[in-house]
């Protein structure tokens, strides 16, 4: 019995749970909204996953929310840059071509 109750329990769980995902559907078309409505929406679509992208070290000098992401190009090189305090301390990888 507590087999059973066990197979069901992890059957529920994994619905429940695995149903996470990062990509969003395109938006409907929408015939009865104003034009400024749809492109709203699509362009919140199209830049969903798109970082922003600065030229200056965002280190002490840009505020930003725990987890925050940018891209910063500089010198020829680029890195990911993440916010990890809430503040303005942000730490970074660099990025390469390298397999």
């Amino acid at each position: 019995m507590k087999l059973i109750s066990g197979i069901i329990l992890g059957f529920v769980l994994t619905l429940s749970f695995g149903v996470m995902a990062d990509n969003i559907p395109s938006p409907p078309p929408l015939s009865n909204q104003p034009p400024e409505l749809q492109h709203y929406l699509r362009s919140i679509y199209e830049n969903f996953h798109r970082l922003p992208v600065t030229t200056t070290n965002p280190d002490g000098s840009r505020r930003g929310k725990k987890g925050d992401m940018l891209l910063l190009q500089t010198g020829g090189n680029h890195y990911l840059e993440i916010n990890t305090n809430s503040s303005n301390v942000w730490h970074g990888v660099q990025l390469t071509n390298t397999p």
